[in-house]
């Protein structure tokens, strides 16, 4: 039999009994060394111990130093899943007969065959792994008290999980040694023959041979070879996590009854498991993000490129798209549930330091042992694309303050993950994230703001930051896998693609999450910093040894270890202090003053409004005009300030509607008020001069005029923000727009009326016409001054605009407060004045004395006066007598 078949006979033969006869070479190769004095006794067996032997006892366990502990259970725990040696294996008879005849025929092979036997057993190690195992699912056992205490870590239903990691923790790193020892050999040019080729590859079912190609289709023919290489290996990896990471799911809880449970009492283990569960579910959440990544790095494989290198003849460069296995570096090389979740968790179960730190470690043996080696054929040089996106740091976006509140809260006041969240709050955090992405979709960094309520609303934040905030260890995006090679195609589909959401391989739910992953670690350098504590590492010897000291052997930079930096904890505490802390109107030391305020406000506006509809001369046309004006602001204040933060109806973007479209319509009377001033001047006729009837027909117009402009606008607002959030921005835009143009005709409205005034006072005076008394006095001159300040409807303008400043909530606050004031001014400026005045004086006096005249109804001579008094005395009399 030549070469290839003795190779490949005991290739069948070592690995169809589950590696065990493999183990017992690695044996007989050590006995026989310790005879002959050495162990490369000869070439067969010196390759099968240096590429099997000796690398089955190196397993390593990184952790920062501070928890690892020589008393914790952890370190024993952690120790059962490390794959037992092939020293510490006891054999049976025949099966020693066996490998001795093993033995024996690998001490014969030429350097050649024991090359390709140590390559052909390396692959068919992992190759025979996936074939054994057909994993049920993590969940088909339902551990509960009775169960843990019937079943030991011997028994088959925890065996079967038990044996399973450790013989893919084995058949990883023989997957790894079968592609990284024996590359795919690339062709090189032949410079006896220009124009031809030679293509090796190195197949791992066959015989090394070789074949050679013509030279146009070498390079193509040549990239298939590599790219299948490729996708066979990471086809292999994502085979042999998918199995692991199931197993390990079904092995924690026993795994940790085993080691953790021996100081609980049995009242307290049915707690105890419980808790356990929720700390499984939190592991198999970030294991799960490892097996996309393989599963998303074997589709890109299609995508891999080679080429001959122009500069060095004979050598070929593979150029890799963004999404390649170098991304696996940005997985967390170690979790930190204990350090963040202990303290949380330590009231309703004393034993939760101790469960996080067992997750921790599993994940951290895991990740180096399954997840770090990877393999990339030897060719001179590799490419990789570039994300073309600049750094993010300064990026900013408006988003919905409850969401931020909501982000916000959760950092400063974390709670336990082991209890469950009520459905109530589970639906607020998945409802939270689908409006934080339409607010990162719509992509505006500001909304404009037309009332102090809206202001309430939105908040202008940083990218970066909500990045942070949305995917912390306490963030809402916990329950969402971590997959860094998702996160980037996410994050590339919306900067790239804005107008396409339809590339994102997340949905909505979850797309906030992948994208801020991929934006924190990849493009937001001022907002973390990737250096990592110091790292101390637990070697294992197999069967759970590990030394008694704990060396520091890491402390390079982890890519995937994210702390933020003191920049993004300040913008943290910024927007929290000065946006947040103010949305619900908690300023304590101004809570009295604004209280008192509103109070104030809404008292004087009843208070105009009822003498508006009192006294006669106010009900003419300018002050029917007025008095609409003024129901539409006390409905306003009624809404906002009472009903609203009362009673907490509406909701807020309601409530918000109700406000800009009651600001608007207080624009409108402003513009008739306005008009009719004017028309009064230019055609010299004043408001008193129509008849009842003929004013009221002329106000009913007047009101037709308004409304329909004002429920167009209207309309269209609800439309736009009922139909998409994505919307808004429009909608806010057409009521500041609406507003800001009703303002403007005011201001042109009184910029004629001056104009008419100053044109008259410069004819009477080029005609010398003179008059004894001044036009007005200073009170009068000030008082026609705020007058035209409130009616044009500037204080609206300043106070929208200072709602457009985002970072002085304080400021904006105090700006809210002082628009309390209106009111107050409103009846000094429109009831105190020489005409009305007198008239409210007279009113109330006559009251207390009837012999008071009121100036609109003195009678025509005193002789009608007197036989007024004449007959009311009499009255008088009349009733004594009776």
């Amino acid at each position: 039999m030549n070469s290839g078949g003795v190779v490949a006979s005991l290739v069948i033969l070592l690995v169809a009994n589950d590696n065990e006869l493999l183990d017992c070479v690695c044996k007989q190769i050590k006995f026989a060394g310790e005879q002959a004095g050495r162990v490369s006794v000869s070439i067969g067996l010196s390759e099968i111990w240096s590429t099997y032997c000796i690398h089955r006892d190196d397993y390593q366990l990184y952790e920062t130093c501070d928890n690892l502990d020589q008393s914790s259970p952890t370190l024993p725990a952690v120790g059962r899943l490390v794959p037992t040696t092939w020293d510490m294996k006891p054999f049976r008879h025949a099966d020693e007969l066996k490998c001795g005849f093993v033995t024996e025929k690998i001490r014969g092979l030429t350097v050649d065959a024991a090359v390709q036997l140590s390559r052909e057993l390396s692959c068919h190690i992992a190759a025979n792994c996936i074939n054994s195992y057909s994993v049920q699912g993590s969940n088909d056992t339902q551990w509960n008290l009775t169960t843990l205490e019937t079943y030991t870590l011997w028994d088959p239903i925890i065996w079967e999980s038990l044996e399973a990691v450790q013989r893919i923790t084995g058949a990883t790193t023989a997957r790894d040694m079968c592609y990284l020892r024996h590359p795919v050999n690339l062709p090189e040019l032949s410079s006896k023959q220009p124009g031809m080729l030679t293509l090796t590859k190195k197949s791992k079912l066959a015989p090394i041979g070789s074949r050679r190609v013509t030279a146009p289709h070498d390079v193509k023919e040549f990239q298939a070879v590599v790219l299948e290489e490729l996708s066979n290996y990471w086809r292999d990896n994502a085979q042999l996590l998918s199995f692991g990471v199931t197993h390990v799911s079904r092995l924690l809880i026993p795994l940790a009854f085993k080691y953790l449970s021996k100081n609980v009492s049995h009242e307290q283990l049915d707690r105890w498991i419980e808790d356990m569960k929720h700390v499984r579910d939190m592991l198999h959440t970030k294991l799960r993000g490892w097996e996309r990544d393989v599963q998303y790095i074997r589709k890109q494989i299609a995508n891999y490129t080679l080429e001959e290198d122009k500069e060095t003849p004979g050598s070929y460069i593979l150029r890799r798209p963004v999404l390649n296995d170098h991304l696996l570096d940005y997985q967390e090389w170690y979790l930190s549930f204990r350090d963040d979740f202990s303290a949380q968790c330590e009231q309703q179960q004393p034993k939760a330091s101790e469960m996080f730190g067992l997750a921790d470690a599993v994940y951290s043996f895991y990740r180096i042992n399954w997840l770090r080696t990877k393999y990339s054929p030897s060719v001179r040089d590799i490419i990789d694309e570039k994300w073309q996106l600049e750094d993010k740091s300064s990026a900013v976006l408006n988003v919905d303050t409850d969401c931020l509140q909501l982000l916000a809260d959760v950092l400063e006041h974390p709670t336990c993950p082991l209890e469950d969240l009520p459905p109530e709050a589970v639906q607020q955090r998945l409802q939270c994230r689908e409006r934080l992405w339409a607010d990162v979709v719509q992509r505006s960094a500001h909304v404009p703001v037309t009332s102090y309520l809206a202001y309430t609303q939105r908040a202008n934040v940083n990218l970066c930051l909500l990045a942070w905030m949305a995917v912390n260890s306490f963030g809402v995006c916990q329950d969402v896998p971590f997959s860094i090679v998702q996160s980037v195609h996410d994050a590339r589909c919306y900067f790239d693609s804005p107008d396409d959401q339809s590339c994102l391989e997340s949905n909505t739910t979850d797309a906030i999450c992948s994208v801020s992953r991929a934006v924190l670690l990849l493009k937001c350098r001022e907002f973390s910093f990737h250096k990592s504590p110091e790292l101390c590492a637990v070697r294992y010897y197999g069967a759970g040894r590990y030394p008694s000291g704990f060396e520091v052997t890491w402390t390079d930079p982890l890519r995937g270890y994210v702390k933020p930096t003191k920049r993004t904890l300040s913008y943290k505490e910024s927007l929290y202090s000065v946006t947040l802390k103010y949305k619900n109107f908690k300023i304590d030391r101004l809570k009295s003053l604004e209280i008192s305020f509103v109070v104030l406000n809404i008292l004087f506006r009843f208070l105009t409004a009822g003498l508006y509809m009192h006294l006669p001369h106010l009900r003419n046309l300018p002050g029917k005009i007025f008095l609409s004006f003024q129901i539409t602001g006390i409905v306003q204040i009624l809404c906002s300030e009472v009903v609203y933060r009362m009673a907490g109806v509406p909701d807020l973007s309601v409530m918000v509607l109700i406000d800009s479209a009651l600001t608007f319509l207080s624009c409108i009377w402003l513009n008739l008020f306005c008009y009719h001033m004017y028309a009064c001047v230019r055609h010299l006729r004043l408001p008193n001069e129509l008849a009842p009837a003929e004013a009221s027909q002329i106000f009913r117009r007047q009101v037709l005029y308004a409304l329909i402009p004002w429920s167009i606008v209207c309309a269209t607002c609800i439309a736009l923000e009922r139909a998409a959030r994505y919307y808004l921005i429009y909608s806010r835009i057409i009521f500041l727009g609406a507003i800001s143009l009703s303002i403007s005709f005011n201001l042109v409205c009184l910029g004629l009326v001056g104009t008419m005034y100053l044109r008259t006072r410069n004819s009477m005076q080029q005609l010398k016409i003179y008059r004894k008394g001044k036009f007005a006095s200073k009170k009068e001159l000030v008082f026609m001054s705020v007058k035209t300040v409130i009616l044009s409807g500037i204080g609206i303008i300043i106070r929208i605009g200072f709602h457009q400043v985002q970072g002085v909530a304080q400021l904006v606050y105090c700006v809210h407060i002082a628009t309390m004031v209106q009111g107050p001014l409103l009846y000094v400026f429109f009831i105190c004045n020489g005409t009305t005045l007198p008239i409210l004086k007279k009113r109330i006096l006559a009251c207390f004395n009837p012999d008071i005249s009121i100036p609109e109804q003195d009678l025509c001579s005193a002789a009608e006066r007197n036989l007024a008094r004449r007959k009311k005395e009499q009255a008088v009399v009349a009733e004594s007598s009776l």
